[in-house]
């Protein structure tokens, strides 16, 4: 058996949909009697995902970004050489856990530089997953040439998206060798889509993920929506989801005067949202692959979008969905027209849309990858 850690580079919140991936693939390969630690970064939030990697057998390890108090206190009166470190702060409990593959888990395309290149130097074996990359978040010139000796040197290097592995090629000016897609897991039902939901009291639409505008374009509806003819229309609007932004969000539909919408929140069985809902839209900024696209997709939804990162990988404009050519609020608009004029023939091209996503998606997606690390922890 061997011994697999994964290292989150997610900050902001505990657990995010980036995390899905490798937490289900962790408790996966525990389950087959592999040895799996995990270090995370300490944030304020619920626990329930480390609680269960730990009741699994992982052995969880928390970097926190300054000592806790006492050793804040005792650094006062110390030199710099001997002043307490943050526990986990220089990943010595990887040297302990005496890593088979290390599998680096990473927001952006740069996040985990440093521990890759502290696997280098230690000669340890190790994986990258890559959630997102966008063309307006570049790597400077000085971080290049280690991005690309990092990548180049990895055992395996997966992004959820083609478009986010070669636009990294793009930005650090090389191949990666060993770069593979992986698909992130999903909470609904593979094979069937859902039934579709009434429409006598009007089009309801549903615009999924955290309420953050600068990366999904929230304010980009809102635009769209103050306009008369939407006015008129029989739809609404439901923003689901928490996020940093939520409250600039409700200041400027109260100031653009939009009546149509309303914020739900966070809704654990995504299945509820689209019970009710005829339809996704997503204008965002910047994505890798939205896994609320898969899972309304799979649901026989239609999916209005921005022709940003992945997306196009997913929707066929015109046929499995509609697609802005980029995140300007004329150019959705005209998608969004386009798509509401073809309103009737939305439920066929929603289960044209669960089509392609089978094909294209394994039923399991972190099982597949978790036997993916299985044989590189195995390769010598």
């Amino acid at each position: 058996m061997s011994r697999i850690a994964f290292i989150s580079t997610m900050y902001g919140a505990t657990w995010g949909g980036s995390e899905q991936l490798w937490g289900m693939a962790a408790s996966s390969l525990m389950k087959r009697g592999h040895k799996i630690a995990a270090g995370v970064n300490d944030w304020p939030g619920p626990h329930r995902e480390w609680d269960a990697l730990r009741a699994g057998g992982c052995d969880l390890q928390i970097r926190e970004y300054v000592p806790r108090l006492p050793g804040r206190i005792i650094n006062r009166f110390l030199t710099t050489g001997w002043k307490i470190d943050a526990r986990n702060a220089a990943y010595g409990w990887l040297h302990r856990f005496r890593p088979d593959l290390v599998v680096v888990c990473q927001a952006w395309s740069d996040d985990g530089l440093n521990v890759m290149e502290i696997c280098q130097q230690n000669g340890w074996k190790y994986a990258s997953i890559v959630q997102a990359a966008s063309e307006f978040h570049w790597p400077d010139d000085g971080c290049v040439p280690r991005l690309r000796c990092a990548y180049i040197a990895a055992s395996a290097a997966f992004f959820v998206s083609k478009h986010n592995l070669h636009l990294t090629e793009r930005q650090i000016s090389a191949r990666i060798p060993r770069g593979e897609i992986a698909w992130n897991p999903f909470r609904v039902d593979h094979h069937q889509p859902l039934p579709w939901p009434d429409e006598r009291n009007g089009i309801k639409l549903a615009c999924v993920g955290r309420l953050q505008p600068d990366a999904k374009g929230q304010d980009i509806l809102l635009r769209i929506l103050c306009r008369d003819c939407w006015r008129q229309r029989p739809v609404e609007l439901t923003f689901f989801g928490d996020g940093v932004n939520r409250q600039q969000l409700e200041d400027l539909a109260n100031m653009l005067d939009v009546r149509n919408i309303r914020f739900g929140g966070f809704v654990s069985d995504i299945r509820d949202i689209w019970k009710a809902h005829h339809a996704l839209v997503l204008p965002s900024r910047k994505e890798g692959m939205p896994i609320v696209l898969l899972e309304a997709s799979l649901c026989g939804r239609p999916a209005i979008c921005n022709q940003v990162a992945g997306i196009s990988e997913i929707v066929d404009d015109g046929v499995t969905g509609f697609l802005s050519k980029a995140p300007e609020v004329e150019l959705y608009s005209e998608a969004l027209e386009r798509a509401w004029d073809r309103r009737e023939e939305w439920q066929q091209i929603g289960l044209q849309a669960a089509a392609k996503v089978r094909e294209l998606v394994p039923e399991k997606p972190a099982e597949k990858f978790a036997e993916r690390l299985e044989q590189l922890a195995a390769e010598r």
